[in-house]
């Protein structure tokens, strides 16, 4: 529990130095799901598709992020 908590933190620093705010509304939509106890892998995959077709480099940065 403790790990998850420190990568939601690192996942939060992350979403803090986006500057382009529709990027940081699909990286917030992601972590809002990833918190949710019981979510849903589809919402997930969904948002997660939507941050690839908007910037593949930031999808590439956060995936280590929501894999640990």
């Amino acid at each position: 529990m403790e790990q998850k908590s420190q990568d939601i933190d690192e996942l939060d620093s992350y979403i803090r130095g986006v500057n382009d705010q529709e990027l940081k509304g699909v990286l917030l939509k992601l972590k809002n799901e990833l918190r949710k106890p019981g979510t849903s892998w589809e919402m997930v995959r969904k948002t997660l598709y939507s941050l690839w077709n908007k910037n593949k480099d930031t999808f590439l940065d956060i995936i280590p992020l929501i894999l640990k």
